[in-house]
Formats: structure tokens, C-alpha cells, sequence
């Protein structure tokens, strides 16, 4: 896989410079990996061949995903990326971003594509809106609750709606790469507030219990860091105006995104769910320095969920699982753009699964090596075989 751009011309926005350094991201276009199948098919023959140069076995052995704590850090990369195109993964965040408007009044849509700079993708992003208002998906009474709520540029680091934007794109990506990879053995390593995701994925969480989920802890999160935020512009002499602290609870927010500072926040219990055991059992971190744990219990599930903590956002890689076989073999789940999708270094063992295109190629190249290979029936075996089916047809 090959990384490449897509560049996107400027929009004619003018601003002073001073205004600038208030927004929260600058002008930019996104980082869009470019997959090459050629590529993707010249390392999984390297990768075969390496195995046998190390002496391991070339098949049969499960393949890693790392799941973040959050998928994506700029606005509306679920659509530059090309998520919103992919029918089945379409059908699947649509009808999510419905279920939780029904519970948080306001629609991820619109949380996520509201503060996008990249006039290249402002077309697909009016394209879709107008599509989903004509069809029902979108109600203009949520839009509108929605920018009455995060319609400033610092508020797209609330916790508690980044909390649920991360849930409905993530869970959804995982049911799709799971869907088309079911020939695969892939295995998830989850990291931090991701376990909210892929305890819906692995049906220990209905989906309405997990929204319901993000906006307590968010919520209460929120609330620490404007705490944080407030007495820090005390100690400064600032004005607490909304602004100020908006501005600064985003900047705290992003320090911690892109690893420049830990703030630990931990669950609390009487915001946790009831849950079930996981029918798909998968791998935990707390944060990304936390040893794995293999979740395949009622009990399992219910400390991973007491354990969950801010300080997860940090964009570190995670230590390996447990050895079983080759556990080298790894795609990322995040967003180019995304501090994490650093740990991807384009090598012969890592992929940003980060477009359709890029996770189809994975799947069909590079997972494909941990499926078993169908040994073909001895001789002997195919005549036993065939003289059975002589005996249910003729008699014995």
C-alpha cells in the first residue's frame, strides 16, 4: 500500500491571522492512503517468505486488528475517506446515526461533517445531507439541535459526542470488516473507550445501552475538564466567558489526541450497563502501556468496563498480544490523520485500514495467510467416498 493524497483546492476563505490560531484545525486536505493491489500482492508473498525463512508456519494463524480508542481526529473523514460510498457500511452507519438521534436528540451526520474545511468533499457532504433529508434519515429538528450544540469550533472536542460519533463509525467498521472477512480468522486487540464498540460488535452491548453509555461518561468527563479549564484561566486572570473555556477544554482535548498529555479519567461505576457475555470473544487494553486481556466472560466484560479511561486517547501503540504463532501480522482501524496510524509504517506487517478499498485489499492479500489451507482428499478417502454414495443410491 502506497500513501498518497487526494488535494483538494482551497476554499476562498479569508481570515485574519490572529483568527487562525482560534480554529480548530487549519485548511487542509486529507491524507488519503492510496492502495496498490500490485503492492499488496508483492508483500504477502514477502511475508510468506519470510515466514519460511524463520521457520514458522505460513498459514493458519489468526490476524491482529488494532481497534484505537477513537477512529478518527479531523471532521468528517469517515466521508473523505469513502465510508459514506460503501454500500454495506453505508446501510449500517445510516441506520446508526438514526438509533442514536432517537436517544441524544442531536445526529452524529452533522456532529461529524459540521466543522469540515475541506472544500473538496463539501459537495458529497451537501449531496448526502440532502439526500438523507429527503428520505427520512436526517430530521432538520436534529441538525438543528445539533449546531445549536456544536455549532462552535471548539466543541467538536466534547467528549461525550465524540464519544458517540466514535461508536456509531467504529462499531459499524468492525461489523463490516468482520462481515467480509469471514473466512479470515481475524482477532481485534481494543484499546480504551473502543471497548464500547466492539462490545456491540460482539453482542455483549445492545447499541442503545452502549449510547446511553458514552453520554454518561462523556458527560462526566466533560465536566473534569471544564473544571481543569476553569481553574486554569483563574490562575491565568482570564475571563471565564464560554469561549475561553470552550477554547481551552479543545486544546486539552487535542494535547491528549495527539500525545503531548495524559489526563486520567476513570469510569464510574453507576454509569456502567448491564451486559451480557461477548459471543465473539476479543482482545483489551486499558491504555495501550495495559497488558492485553482476552474478554470472553460476563466478569471479564464488567471489569474491562470499570477499567475504561480518558488517559486511553493517547495515540500509543499497543504492546503485542500473547504469543500464538506470528501475531505480527496487523491492520490499524484508524484514520490517516489520526496521530495513531503513526504506528502503520507502511512495512510488510502493517496497514492502515483506513479506506474500503485499503481494507478489501487486506482482507483478500494479507489476512487471507491466516486462513487454512483446504487439504486435498487422499485417494483412498474419495473412493470411500464414492462408494457410499453408490450405497445410498442403489442400496447395499
Amino acid at each position: 500500500m502506497q500513501p498518497g493524497s487526494y488535494r483538494a483546492p482551497g476554499n476562498g476563505r479569508s481570515r485574519q491571522q490572529g483568527d487562525n490560531q482560534r480554529y480548530a484545525w487549519k485548511e487542509r486536505s486529507y491524507d488519503v492512503p492510496t492502495p496498490s493491489r500490485k503492492g499488496f500482492q508483492w508483500k504477502a508473498s514477502a511475508l510468506r517468505s519470510l515466514q519460511k525463512i524463520n521457520k514458522a508456519e505460513v498459514t493458519g494463524h489468526p490476524v491482529t486488528i488494532v481497534v484505537p480508542a477513537l477512529y478518527n481526529f479531523m471532521p468528517a473523514e469517515a466521508v473523505a475517506l469513502g465510508w459514506l460510498n460503501e454500500i454495506d457500511s453505508l446501510h449500517t452507519i445510516r441506520q446508526r446515526i438514526v438509533e442514536a438521534t432517537k436517544w441524544t436528540g442531536w445526529d452524529v451526520f452533522t456532529f461529524h461533517t459540521r466543522h469540515n474545511l475541506d472544500s473538496y468533499y463539501t459537495s458529497t457532504i451537501a449531496a448526502v445531507r440532502e439526500t438523507w433529508l429527503h428520505e427520512g434519515s436526517l430530521k432538520l429538528s436534529s441538525v438543528a439541535e445539533t449546531i445549536k450544540r456544536y455549532g462552535q469550533p471548539y466543541q467538536y472536542a466534547c467528549i461525550s459526542a465524540r464519544l458517540v460519533e466514535n461508536l456509531v463509525l467504529q462499531s459499524s467498521l468492525m461489523e463490516w470488516l468482520s462481515s467480509r472477512g469471514q473466512d479470515a480468522p481475524l482477532r481485534f486487540h481494543v484499546l480504551g473507550t473502543g471497548l464500547l464498540s466492539a462490545l456491540v460488535w460482539s453482542g455483549a452491548l445492545s447499541f442503545e445501552s452502549a449510547v446511553k453509555t458514552a453520554m454518561k461518561l462523556g458527560a462526566r468527563w466533560d465536566t473534569s475538564i471544564t473544571s481543569l479549564a476553569s481553574e486554569e484561566l483563574d490562575r491565568k486572570g482570564t475571563e471565564r466567558s464560554d469561549e475561553n473555556i470552550g477554547w481551552l477544554r479543545f486544546h486539552r482535548v487535542r494535547q491528549i489526541l495527539e500525545g503531548r498529555t495524559v489526563i486520567s479519567l476513570a469510569a464510574c461505576a453507576e454509569d456502567l450497563p448491564q451486559v451480557e457475555a461477548p459471543s465473539r470473544p476479543f482482545w483489551f487494553s486499558v491504555t495501550a502501556g495495559d497488558e492485553p486481556i482476552l474478554l470472553e466472560t460476563v466478569r471479564d466484560v464488567q471489569l474491562a468496563l470499570e477499567s475504561m479511561n480518558m488517559a486511553s486517547w493517547s495515540p500509543r501503540a499497543p504492546r503485542p498480544l500473547p504469543a500464538e504463532g506470528s501475531n505480527r501480522v496487523r491492520g490499524w482501524l484508524a484514520s490517516p490523520q489520526h496521530p495513531i496510524a503513526s504506528a502503520c509504517r507502511w512495512s510488510v506487517y502493517n496497514y492502515l485500514l483506513a479506506t474500503p478499498h485499503s481494507a478489501l485489499l487486506f482482507l483478500d492479500h494479507i489476512a487471507a495467510l491466516g486462513c487454512r489451507p483446504s487439504v486435498p482428499a487422499r485417494p483412498e478417502e474419495f473412493q470411500e467416498r464414492l462408494r457410499l454414495s453408490r450405497a445410498k443410491v442403489t442400496g447395499p
